[in-house]
Formats: structure tokens, sequence, C-alpha cells
């Protein structure tokens, strides 16, 4: 069973630091994709858990701040520990991917509800 070591959380002196940073976080997570479709036993091709995190990546990609860029790497090398670490379930693991591609379903009761129908 892999292990990481807890890191101690420590401050970007700038901001070219905190790219580095956030560039060694990403090619972690990238690395670690072979070992995360065997602990997790995925259906999916790696290349679709690959471009989600990539995608997840992006997302921040034009923050600035390097004091915001150290919060987002503390939380990203927390989900990294728990995923790499075995600490979350199955079903965790499958609500990351699934939270971007469900249909936003309308409860029709709720809608009659407001208009005053039910």
């Amino acid at each position: 069973m892999p292990l990481i070591e807890p890191l101690v959380t420590r401050s970007s002196t700038s901001l070219k630091d905190a790219r580095t940073r956030a560039i060694h976080l990403y090619r972690q997570w990238q690395k670690s994709v072979p070992q995360f479709m065997i602990d997790y036993h995925l259906s999916m091709p790696q290349a679709v858990v690959r471009s989600k995190i990539r995608e997840n990546f992006e997302k921040n990609r034009y923050v600035s701040d390097p004091r915001v860029i150290d919060v987002l790497l503390f939380k990203g090398q927390i989900e990294f520990e728990e995923t790499y670490n075995v600490w979350k379930q199955y079903s965790h693991v499958l609500r990351y991917f699934d939270a971007n591609e469900r249909d936003p379903q309308s409860n029709q009761f709720m809608d009659k509800f407001i208009e005053g129908r039910a």
C-alpha cells in the first residue's frame, strides 16, 4: 500500500516559486494516475483521468496572487495525499468525475410548488 509522508506547509517567496510548486504538484498527480487506476479499480481510460486533472489545474491558471496560489497548492496537496494513500472511497473518486458530466435535473414538484400549482 502506498504512503506519502505529510508535507510541511510553506509559503511561496515569489510568483515564480509558486508556479514551480504548482508544476511539481501537477506532475505528481499525472505520474500517479496508473497507481490510482489500480487502487480504485477505475474502468475509464487513463486519458480521461489525466484530462480531468488538467482541467482542474486549468481552472486556476490565471490566479496571480502568491498567497491564493499557496492555499490552492495546499488544498491540492491534501487531495493528492488522500487519494494516493487510498483514504478515499471508490464513490468519492467517482464523484470527482461525475460532478461536471451530470445534467442538472429539474425537480418538477418543486417547480410546480414555487409556481403555486402543487
